[in-house]
């Protein structure tokens, strides 16, 4: 694999005739795109031809990442789905054939018949350049640095409490590759991530739907990324959640400040019929140092537990109601 024949893949994707759809989630984060964009490529040079369906803008990060390539344009994307970074069945028109995520399955999510390949990774890109390594596919500088870069962003940087031993293995693998320190790589990926201000766009870039197993939605939950002091719009956030409020039980917004020192403070903020009861888990699992700081905020200091979305998902789908 080379950048000169990625961005030929590219170019051929409109003319193929009824190719597997490769889609990451519809809140393209950069290990979505990555993971959609080198799974579908993978899978054509393996002999099936995919495209990569991007189903949202690119971020700003992502698209510095990626450089001058660009996803094609499908006209009607409807057939057969192949998922990466999320595993919402129900969302697809069509089959979904297979699924490649490092998100948990929930009870009662049925995934019968899909060839799944779930595994608890820091990131759906470690799972795809695996696949790729195993299938003795070469990958030259450029394309090793765009799987490192997706694997450290959703890692935050191969953090102990983001990554795995396979996402650290794969990272080692891939900067022998590239030739790329990872951290100054890291580094200018988050910076690109946090010079974003727009709250409209920190909203939706890391959006994520939870539903009951039979598609009834349940909570909306976004993560904003920004720099500490740099705090985004509230009163507009507030008008996104309250919006939300009305598909979802309840929309959670979680921004999390980073300091330079790359330590961080977050804020939730909750609308909706279950609020009461997420914020009231946030502030029992984050620590005594949490805070209460207005009807539909919690703050967490830097010394709070932080936990991530991953896990607030897990438990609370076990206690919210389903949007009545």
């Amino acid at each position: 694999m080379t950048y000169e024949r990625l961005m030929t893949y590219l170019d051929d994707c409109a003319r193929m005739e009824s190719p597997l759809l490769v889609a990451g989630h519809p809140a393209p984060d950069t290990d979505a795109a990555v993971s959609s964009l080198f799974e579908a490529w993978r899978l054509t040079v393996g002999g099936t031809p995919a495209v990569p369906i991007l189903q949202g803008k690119l971020s700003r990060e992502t698209a510095w990442l990626l450089g001058d390539l660009a996803f094609p344009t499908i006209p009607k994307a409807s057939g057969k789905w192949v998922l990466t970074d999320h595993h919402d069945v129900a969302a697809y028109d069509g089959e979904v054939v297979a699924i490649v995520d490092h998100h948990p399955v929930a009870d009662g999510e049925n995934v019968a018949g899909i060839d799944v390949c779930i595994r608890p990774v820091g990131a759906a890109t470690t799972i795809v350049a695996e696949r790729v390594k195993q299938d003795g596919i070469k990958l030259d500088a450029a394309c090793a640095r765009m799987l490192l870069g997706a694997i450290l962003l959703d890692t935050e940087g191969l953090s102990p409490y983001k990554a795995k031993a396979e996402d650290v293995a794969m990272a080692e693998w891939l900067v022998s590759l590239s030739g790329e320190p990872p951290m100054p790589l890291y580094h200018e990926l988050k910076e690109q991530l946090l010079s974003e201000s727009d709250p409209t766009v920190l909203y939706e870039r890391d959006f994520r739907a939870y539903t009951a197993p039979d598609g009834t939605p349940v909570m909306g939950f976004a993560i904003l990324k920004v720099k500490q002091g740099n705090l985004p719009d509230l009163a507009a956030v507030r008008r996104r959640l309250v919006q939300d409020a009305q598909t979802y039980s309840v929309a959670v917004a979680k921004v999390v400040l980073y300091a330079p020192d790359d330590s961080r403070e977050e804020m939730y903020l909750a609308a909706g019929s279950a609020a009461d009861a997420v914020l009231t888990e946030v502030l029992v699992r984050s620590g005594p140092s949490a805070q209460r700081t207005a009807p539909d905020t919690v703050f967490l200091p830097a010394d709070c537990h932080h936990w991530g979305r991953k896990r607030y998902g897990l438990w609370l789908m076990e206690k919210l109601p389903e949007k009545g």
